[in-house]
Order: C-alpha cells, then sequence, then structure tokens
C-alpha cells in the first residue's frame, strides 16, 4: 500500500512539473509573439512617419510648385476667370492640390457645363472645361438661358448673348415645366436637322400652351404654326411642302395660321377659309 501510495505521488509530482513547463513555454511563446508585434508596429510607424515626411519634403520642393495652370474649351477672358476661381496660385504645390476640390469651385460658374482637372508633373494643372450651349430664351419671372438638354442654366445678363428664339407661356411655379422644357428642346433640335425653307434661325417665339402643345411663330411669317407635343420630325417636313406650295401660289401672306397638329395632314387658315 506505502508503495502505491509513493508511486501516485510521483506521478502527480511529474504532471505538476510537465504542466508548469508547458504553461512556462506558451508563456514565452506569448511574450515573443508580443515582441514581434512590438517590432512590427514600430516599423510600420517608422515607415509611415518617413513617408509623410517625405511627402511634406516633396510637396514643399520648389521643384513641384505649380507653375502653368492649361485651360481649354474657353476663350482668354473666361481662362482669367476659371484659373482665379479655383484658387490655385503658384506657392501651391502640385502634389496637394486637391483636384475634386478645385472642380467643385469651378463648375460653380454658372457657363461651366463640365469641368476635369488633372496634373502634369512636374509643374502644369490642366483644366478641361465644356461650356454651356444656349439654344433659346425663357421668360419666366426672368429672362433666362436654356440649353440643349431644355434645362435653364442662368438668368441673362448684360454681356450674355440673346439672339435666341424666346420660350412663352411658363412660369417657375409650374410642375411641368421640366417636360415642357424638354418638349421645346426636342423641337428646336429636330427643326435644325429638318429645315430648309424656313431656316431655324427664323424662328422668334415658341409659345408653350397650357396643355403642352408648341405654337411657333416666324420672322418671315405673318402667322402662328401649331405643332402640338410631338411627331416633330414629319410636321416639320410637311410644313416645308406647304410653305413651298403657299409661295408659289403667292398665298403665303393671305394665310392666317396653320395648324400641323391635325391628325395626318396640316390645315391652313385663311380668313374666307380652311383647306
Amino acid at each position: 500500500m506505502k508503495i502505491d501510495s509513493v508511486l501516485a505521488h510521483q506521478t502527480v509530482a511529474r504532471k505538476r512539473k510537465k504542466d508548469l513547463l508547458g504553461f512556462k513555454r506558451a508563456l514565452g511563446q506569448l511574450g515573443f509573439g508580443f515582441i514581434k508585434m512590438f517590432l512590427f508596429l514600430l516599423c510600420l510607424g517608422v515607415f509611415s512617419v518617413g513617408l509623410i515626411s517625405g511627402y511634406r519634403s516633396l510637396s514643399s520642393a520648389q521643384w513641384f510648385r505649380v507653375q502653368d495652370i492649361a485651360v481649354s474649351g474657353v476663350d482668354d477672358s473666361m481662362r482669367e476667370a476659371l484659373v482665379k476661381l479655383s484658387g490655385i496660385n503658384g506657392e501651391d504645390s502640385l502634389l496637394s492640390v486637391d483636384i475634386v476640390a478645385v472642380e467643385r469651385k469651378i463648375e460653380e460658374h454658372p457657363w461651366i457645363k463640365e469641368v476635369s482637372v488633372t496634373r502634369s508633373f512636374p509643374r502644369t494643372l490642366h483644366i478641361e472645361v465644356h461650356c454651356e450651349e444656349p439654344i433659346a430664351l425663357v421668360v419666366l419671372d426672368r429672362m433666362c438661358l436654356m440649353d440643349k438638354q431644355g434645362v435653364v442654366f442662368k438668368d441673362v445678363e448684360k454681356d450674355d448673348p440673346i439672339d435666341f428664339p424666346i420660350v412663352t407661356g411658363l412660369s417657375r411655379g409650374d410642375e411641368e415645366m421640366s417636360r415642357h422644357l424638354e418638349r421645346v428642346s426636342s423641337f428646336l433640335t429636330t427643326y435644325s436637322l429638318w429645315s430648309a425653307v424656313l431656316p431655324a434661325r427664323d424662328i422668334s417665339e415658341i409659345h408653350v400652351e397650357d396643355d403642352g402643345a408648341l405654337s411657333v411663330y416666324f420672322n418671315k411669317l405673318p402667322f402662328k404654326v401649331s405643332f402640338g407635343r410631338g411627331d416633330f420630325a414629319e410636321k416639320i417636313i410637311s410644313l416645308q411642302r406647304i410653305i413651298k406650295h403657299l409661295q408659289v401660289t403667292h398665298q403665303l401672306h393671305d394665310a392666317k395660321s396653320i395648324d400641323m397638329d391635325y391628325h395626318d395632314r396640316g390645315v391652313v387658315a385663311f380668313a374666307d377659309r380652311v383647306v
């Protein structure tokens, strides 16, 4: 019995010693892992500080100072305005220029539709812009300029061009105004493609009726032409034929109106008849 007790005690002692060695080994491995992690983080920190310091040094270097701002897509007067609007000067580093911020500043100019800013190392900043292209004047509470998409992009100012057709019959509170202007834009674009007898430059006014139909007035016609709300290409082609016929028969100045939105044909109204 005593021998069994001694053997059991020795077995327990060996087990405790083995467990203690395992714990010390695990503790050592854990400590070594912490040391490696610490060294890794230390190296990473040193590397990051080096990168930041290097970037700051390059940013402040004379070699990367903005020396030229190349602006394309505008004339000289607009170029000066855009450079000033960008906020960039010769003290700025090409590396530190915030491209997105510069683009946003330039897009604030009412005549700028799109802008792209890029770097050209070592010292040039390129600004490429696309300007708005007005095709009509819209009479609202003020006279405004409308682009090819039917979007009113600015109020007319003193030096703005105004040799465009005038759009009437709308107000800013009209919920359908955007749709009406898109229709006007579609008509003008289509007319510029298909017109021959009466060029697009002869359009003086486009009146938007309450139902959205378009009534068009021409400089060389003493009456209005109704185009409705769609199928403009077909109606424009038909109008050309009607105008030619009226000119040949010397009836053009006797007409009172032409309705191109009458089923599948145009209707000419005279003082005493409709044909």
